[in-house]
């Protein structure tokens, strides 16, 4: 049997329909499964939390990378196996494992039994992330998107919270220390990537592995906010190299450190504040996901 944790809210409706067609599929294929539904915020944490150690083939997401963050965080460390149906906004972390965005492919991908164990970020020693911690511009973004989704949703609303943030965004003067080596940079952002992507697709470490032990860490430093958009599309095609203010170095452990304190943004989620350190767990998580 499989424990299916949904998440009715994600995606603006379409993790109502890629449930129909779920449970449709596991009814026509005689497969058994409970179903969780989620209703408030972090309510998948304690759905996930019960599930553990119960014996079920598998714990499945049905929701975005916020739903599926918050039952890897239960996961992580456990003999359960996280499988991945994407229903919500981004659905960053499915790209770093290679899960189809159908829900039925993804579906079938979970059915099959295939699975690896990934690396999954930490926060301090307390807070996983599975995609992507980010410092700066992009902390902005999310706090400014929140103020407009209960007008539009999706990437429209993401859109609109970029360019709120371009009238307001100040670069900060940060402290990193990786691998022995501390820089003093004036930056826009910091994303210290365990996966390839966040934002809905921004490609901020088009080389990273999920299975390598190793954070690739991209810098943006300091350039007028009117470039910012000329900017971000390369990072949605993942051409870092032409960005010339940009800086790239993997880690396993990176600390940073500001003069205004900074908050981050985890998968999505907006939490703690600098100085701090970030930090890899290797193999940590078992996903279905097909081999590669």
């Amino acid at each position: 049997m499989y424990y299916i944790i949904f998440n009715p809210t994600a995606g603006a409706g379409r993790s109502e329909k890629a449930m129909k067609a779920v449970q449709q599929h596991l009814d026509f294929k005689k497969v058994s499964y409970k179903l969780a539904v989620t209703e408030y915020a972090r309510h998948a944490v304690l759905l996930a939390r019960e599930a553990v150690g119960k014996g079920y083939k598998g714990i499945i997401s049905v929701g975005g990378d916020g739903t599926l963050l918050e039952i890897a965080g239960e996961l992580h460390s456990t003999q359960e196996t996280l499988g991945i149906i994407p229903a919500g906004t981004g659905n960053d972390f499915r790209r770093a494992v290679h899960v189809s965005k159908d829900p039925i492919e993804a579906l079938k991908t979970i059915l099959d039994g295939h699975s690896k164990k990934v690396d999954i970020g930490f926060l301090e020693e307390d807070r996983p992330f599975l995609n992507v911690a980010g410092t700066g511009f992009d902390v902005e973004v999310i706090h400014n998107t929140e103020k407009v989704r209960r007008v539009v949703t999706g990437g429209l609303a993401y859109f609109i919270g970029i360019v709120m943030s371009l009238f307001r965004h100040k670069s900060i003067d940060i402290e990193i220390i990786a691998n022995g080596v501390t820089m003093k940079r004036k930056v826009l952002l910091i994303a210290i990537a365990n996966g390839k992507c966040f934002g809905g697709g921004l490609n901020v470490a088009p080389h990273s592995s999920v299975s390598d032990g190793l954070f690739n860490v991209l810098i943006l430093n300091h350039i007028p906010n009117w470039r910012i958009l000329f900017e971000l599309p390369k990072l949605k095609k993942g051409q870092i190299q032409k960005i010339s203010v940009s800086e790239q170095l993997t880690c396993d452990e990176i600390h940073i450190n500001s003069k205004a304190p900074m908050s981050f943004d985890l998968d999505g989620e907006i939490y703690g504040q600098t100085p701090s350190r970030l930090h890899i767990k290797p193999a940590a998580l078992k996903v279905f996901c097909p081999d590669f």
